[in-house]
């Protein structure tokens, strides 16, 4: 089984039992999003703003996993429970966004890597009316949609659009699918708890790779590696490099 395999089995459930009870839609995204682009400073000032996105005062979740079977990815598809921006009557507005990758060529030596390169991306989306004012350590994501973005029919599908583009420019990615959740705190909630095991093992890499800490019985996420083979042959391929390189 692959490192994100049981929670891909998660989300999938997740949104099988969202059918009925929140609005949900599916769309295809476009190759080339049709938007204006934000240049190198696009602001977006409260005055200005028709809606938020994950603003603390609401709940949030963001996170991206990938898997090396790329039928488990539905390329280019973007779900959405909830309202859409330009049907949002909420200036702040619960926000979930999981990000599915399907990969070729990972490994314990550039995993960590790869990781990071692809949660970058999403600083690489550039639209006209649309800012992202904080994205934490917490896995949450706040942004911000201008009222005349909104009026212009500014959509999660645009939004999603873009992220999959800039995603699928790294050699190594072969597919991207994406859940949006706009609909009720609860649903978000329910979504982060997916989020939550995620972030564990994530969490766990980072350790290993900004720590160089291997003194597995004083570390917070033993638990977790001790489940996750692929965790382990990481860090064992990382401490295999430091004693050559020492």
């Amino acid at each position: 089984m692959g490192l994100f395999d049981h929670h891909l089995e998660q989300i999938r459930a997740f949104l099988g039992t969202r059918t009925g009870q929140s609005p949900k839609m599916v769309f295809t995204a476009a190759p080339d999003p049709d938007w204006p682009s934000g240049g190198n400073s696009n602001l977006v000032l409260s005055a200005d703003t028709a809606v938020e996105l994950g603003s603390p005062k609401t709940a949030a979740t963001s996170f991206l996993l990938w898997t090396d079977r790329p039928a488990a990815v539905d390329h280019g598809k973007i779900h959405l429970i909830g309202p859409d921006i330009f049907r949002e009557t909420r200036p702040l507005t619960p926000f979930g966004k999981a990000v599915l990758v399907a990969v070729s060529g990972f490994d314990e030596t550039n995993s960590y890597d790869r990781w990071r390169e692809m949660e970058l991306a999403k600083y690489d989306v550039s639209l006209a009316g649309y800012m992202m004012r904080a994205v934490s350590q917490y896995q949450r994501e706040w942004s911000r949609i201008s009222r005349k973005a909104v009026a212009d029919g500014f959509s999660l599908a645009l939004l999603g659009g873009s992220l999959i583009r800039e995603l699928r420019k790294k050699p190594y990615v072969r597919g991207v699918e994406i859940v949006f959740v706009t609909s009720t705190e609860a649903d978000v909630l329910a979504l982060k708890t997916i989020g939550d095991g995620v972030a564990e093992i994530t969490g766990a890499m980072n350790k290993m790779v900004e720590e160089m800490d291997f003194d597995c019985s004083s570390c917070e996420f033993k638990p977790v590696c001790d489940d996750v083979s692929e965790l382990r042959s990481m860090r064992k391929a990382m401490k295999e490099k430091t004693k050559t390189s020492g």
